[in-house]
């Protein structure tokens, strides 16, 4: 019984131990994955106010470059959200000529951004006049991120090893119940031949003729 429980219990533990992590794991990855979508939608809605306000405006006949109100909509718009860094409009050359930021204005945008989300304005016949960015820090929502997984390991952690304390313990009780009932049933099984082999024996005995006087 020992041996059977030194061999089983360990492979059943580390079953346990992997669920557990699978379901922490699992747990973590979907709150993180809900999360940064949430932090893309409220950066596309930004977009979409921007893309409404720069294309009725080049609708009516007015570039993106003379579109003189678009400091203050940057502005307001980046003051609305703590997460975003600034908010620029390039022209299609990539020059930036407006931004919630005055210092980059007649910069260059990068080609390749850091934590950023763009969108191309085009006019009625489909063809590019401004591009749109919105540049967020990115450290807030890592760091959310990762306080959020220090208390997932936190909680999973104890959780794990009293599942599977409870689980070797319950593992262990089924095996000795099961190791009781074999050893009932061999003992019951032995009695059942002895009790077979009295009976034959008898029946051998009945079956001999009686011996002769001499």
């Amino acid at each position: 019984m020992l041996k059977l429980a030194l061999r089983t219990l360990p492979l059943f533990a580390v079953i346990v131990g992997f669920a557990m992590a699978l379901g922490a794991y699992m747990n973590y990855s979907g709150v993180r994955g809900a999360y940064l979508d949430l932090i893309d939608s409220r950066m596309e809605m930004v977009l979409d106010d921007l893309q409404a306000n720069v294309y009725s405006a080049v609708s009516l006949g007015i570039p993106p470059a003379e579109q003189v109100t678009l400091p203050a909509l940057l502005n307001r718009l980046a003051e609305a959200d703590p997460l975003i860094e600034a908010i620029d409009v390039a022209g299609t050359d990539g020059v930036i000529l407006f931004s919630s930021d005055p210092a980059r204005r007649g910069a260059r945008e990068p080609e390749e951004g850091g934590f950023e989300i763009s969108r191309t304005v085009t006019n009625d016949f489909g063809a590019p006049v401004a591009a749109l960015h919105v540049h967020y820090d990115s450290r807030k929502p890592t760091e959310s991120i990762d306080h959020f997984g220090r208390a997932v390991l936190a909680d999973a952690l104890p959780a794990g090893l009293f599942a599977v304390l409870v689980g070797c313990l319950a593992a262990f009780l089924v095996l000795r119940r099961l190791h009781s009932r074999a050893i009932q049933a061999v003992e019951h099984a032995q009695a059942d031949m002895i009790d077979a082999a009295d009976r034959a024996i008898d029946e051998l005995d009945g079956d001999q003729p009686p011996s002769r006087a001499t």
